[in-house]
């Protein structure tokens, strides 16, 4: 005998309250269950948490309108894995007194841990909003409206595919409302679209891939994209700042087959470079001590350190040098040890140097070198 499990469906209709969906996601839902919009608009007059991996979805392309007169932060908070939202026109519309200090609404449309949405249209209203805020999951065949910020970035683990975003501040950027806590994106974009009248993309940490995309940004000195530690790659696309660089990311990522176009005066990419510096040395002995750090956005290359006794050079071959990435444990200082001619040692005339043959572009060249004191 084979048996099989369906899932079950709870369609909502006009007459459906906040209450009875509330109801059935606690007390009748189960893993994989639908919850199906069966209308062609439906006003949600509460934030809706979903606690179970449950599909929301509608066959309609249901708007649903969200409006609540005190406390309308958040529309649908997510805390479970695997939730999956489609076919749906998610309006949130602003016009609650959760406000900040300018009088201006705040709160986030979708906030969630694990989602994936496609086939979506989200439009949010508010002065201070992000339309997307979810820690994993993909973002398919959707479009973004946002007053504020398209997609909200703190730890988020998943791919922008077909996809539009508008938005009157950032596309895609950091926490606005705790941008201390560092963000951290892993994933690409790809046949999607950015047009924002700030800022396109504006992030910490990113790896990934950027393919067949455009980005556009028309802000005042705002840059099409915006990453200080970056890996991955840039590929056909379209990168346009009105007043800004077209790109400005880590030194690492390719740029390649792709239209860049930068405020007149600039470069089309600005590059964030390593930056080593020798933060100290000393002597113990005939072996020369020396720290070294890498203060910069990229991975440096592999080089030398010297270290100059009158007029004798000792060196030795250092490694790459990881930079300090907030939010990551990964060292950026290495310790080098140079054994000295003996009968060098008590000379004063000491100078060490990092990156001696000069070999690596650095944001700063004047922090190579430390001189002992005399």
């Amino acid at each position: 005998m084979i048996s099989s499990v369906s899932s079950a469906n709870y369609y909502v209709n006009e007459g459906t309250s906040h209450k009875d969906i509330t109801d059935w996601i606690k007390n009748d839902a189960k893993a994989g269950d639908n919850l199906i919009f069966n209308t062609s608009s439906y006003n949600l007059t509460n934030p809706l948490n979903i606690t179970k991996s449950i599909n929301i979805k509608s066959n309609k392309n249901t708007q649903i309108n969200f409006y609540q007169e005190d406390y309308m932060y958040g529309m649908l908070f997510i805390t479970a894995k695997n939730v999956s939202l489609s076919g749906l026109t998610l309006n949130h519309n602003g016009n609650g007194n959760f406000q900040d200090y300018s009088g201006g609404e705040i709160g986030n449309t979708i906030q969630g841990t694990h989602v994936n949405i496609k086939n979506t249209v989200i439009n949010t209203n508010l002065k201070w909003g992000v339309s997307i805020l979810i820690e994993k999951g993909n973002i398919v065949n959707c479009t973004i409206n946002s007053k504020s910020v398209g997609i909200g970035v703190f730890k988020w683990n998943g791919s922008l595919i077909n996809s539009k975003i508008y938005s009157k501040e950032v596309g895609i950027s950091k926490n606005i409302l705790y941008p201390t806590r560092g963000d951290y994106w892993n994933g690409n974009m790809i046949n999607s679209t950015i047009v924002s009248e700030g800022k396109g993309v504006h992030l910490t940490i990113w790896k990934g891939k950027i393919i067949n995309s455009t980005i556009r940004s028309n802000g005042l000195k705002s840059d099409g994209i915006n990453i200080e530690y970056a890996k991955g790659s840039i590929q056909s696309s379209k990168i346009k700042s009105i007043n800004g660089y077209a790109v400005k990311i880590t030194d690492t990522v390719k740029i390649t087959n792709s239209s860049l176009s930068s405020r007149k005066g600039l470069s089309k990419v600005y590059k964030y470079l390593p930056d080593l510096k020798v933060d100290k040395a000393f002597i113990s002995g005939r072996i020369a001590y020396i720290s070294i750090s890498n203060i910069g956005y990229s991975t440096s290359k592999p080089c030398y350190v010297g270290i100059k006794i009158g007029k004798t050079l000792k060196k030795v071959p250092i490694k790459s040098i990881n930079p300090l990435i907030p939010g990551n444990n990964q060292k950026n200082k290495i310790n080098v040890e140079i054994t000295l001619p003996k009968k060098l040692v008590n000379n004063k005339l000491k100078t060490v140097k990092v990156d001696y043959y000069n070999k690596i572009k650095e944001r700063n060249k004047k922090n190579n070198v430390f001189k002992f004191i005399l």
